[in-house]
C-alpha cells in the first residue's frame, strides 16, 4: 500500500511538471495566433472544466477503479486471458484502452446524441491547453459506461488503468496545446503520438477536417484506419464550429445539447461573443 501511494505521488508530480512545461511552452512558442480575448475565453473553459472534472471524479473515477480491481482479481478481459507476465498484460490493456478511446471519439462525432454533447468541446474559437478542459459535464457522465466497458474488455487492472489515465490526461493536454514544435520534430513525433499540429487539424472549422485525426494518444490508430490528415497548414482554417460562434459562453454551452440544433457547418449570422 505504501509503495502504491508513493508511486501515485511520484506520478502526480511528474504529470504536474509536464503540464507546467506545456503551459509555459505554448505561451513562449505559440503555434497559432489567438483571436479571442483571454478574459472572455479562459474563465469559460475553466468553469466547464471544473464541472466536467467533478462529474468524472464523482462517477467515472470510482467506478472504473473498483472495476479494474475486479477485472484483475477475476481475470476478466483480453489482457487477463493471455498467458503473459503481469507487465505484458498491463501493456496489452494499455494499448487496448488507447485504441478503444479512438473508437469512442469517432462515435462522439458520428452518433447525433453524442455529437450534441461533444460539440461543446469544439465550440472553442481558439485552441490551447485549456481547450482540453472544455467538455460538457453530461458528456463525461455519458462516457462513463463506455469507459467501464473499455476496462472490462481490455482487461485493465489497477496498474494499467492508472498508467493509461495519467498518459491520457497528459496526451490530451499536449495535443490541445498551442505549442509550436519545430516542424521536423512534429513530423517525427506524429509517427507515434498525436501532436498539436495534428490535432489542430481536427479542430478546424471544416467538416472534412473535423472528420480526421481522431486519435487521442498514439497516432497509429488514425494510420490504421486511414483517417490521418497531415497535409493542412495549421493556419489553413479557423478553429471551432461556424454555426455556434455565438454560443461559446458557459450558460449557452451548457444548454446547447438540449436545444434545437443548427447545421454545425453553416456560419452563424450572429457575431461571436
Amino acid at each position: 500500500m505504501k509503495a502504491g501511494r508513493t508511486a501515485m505521488i511520484a506520478g502526480g508530480a511528474l504529470l504536474g511538471a509536464a503540464a507546467t512545461v506545456i503551459l509555459v511552452g505554448e505561451r513562449r512558442r505559440p503555434l497559432r495566433r489567438m483571436k479571442a480575448r483571454p478574459a472572455e475565453r479562459i474563465p469559460v473553459n475553466l468553469i466547464l472544466g471544473a464541472l466536467s472534472t467533478a462529474a468524472m471524479a464523482a462517477v467515472e473515477g470510482p467506478a472504473t477503479r473498483a472495476l479494474a480491481r475486479m477485472v484483475e482479481r477475476r481475470r476478466i478481459g483480453v489482457a487477463q486471458a493471455l498467458p503473459l507476465p503481469p507487465l505484458a498484460r498491463d501493456a496489452t490493456a494499455f494499448l487496448l484502452m488507447d485504441y478503444t478511446t479512438y473508437v469512442w471519439h469517432v462515435l462522439t462525432h458520428e452518433v447525433p446524441m453524442l455529437w450534441r454533447l461533444h460539440l461543446v468541446h469544439h465550440l472553442d474559437t481558439d485552441m490551447d491547453a485549456l481547450t482540453a478542459l472544455r467538455f460538457h459535464a453530461v458528456d463525461m457522465l455519458v462516457s462513463a459506461p463506455f469507459r467501464a466497458l473499455q476496462v472490462s474488455v481490455s482487461g485493465a487492472g489497477p496498474r494499467a488503468l492508472e498508467a493509461w489515465r495519467g498518459w491520457f490526461l497528459l496526451a490530451v493536454l499536449f495535443h490541445h496545446s498551442n505549442l509550436r514544435l519545430p516542424a521536423r520534430w512534429d513530423r517525427r513525433l506524429s509517427l507515434l503520438l498525436t501532436t498539436p499540429r495534428m490535432h489542430g487539424i481536427h479542430h478546424m472549422a471544416r467538416p472534412e477536417l473535423t472528420g480526421s485525426n481522431w486519435s487521442s494518444g498514439l497516432s497509429v490508430w488514425d494510420r490504421l484506419h486511414g483517417t490521418l490528415r497531415l497535409d493542412v497548414p495549421h493556419d489553413e482554417a479557423p478553429i471551432g464550429v461556424p454555426a455556434y460562434r455565438d454560443r461559446t459562453g458557459v450558460a449557452a454551452s451548457l444548454r446547447l445539447p438540449f436545444v434545437r440544433q443548427r447545421d454545425a457547418w453553416e456560419p452563424s449570422v450572429v457575431p461571436a461573443r
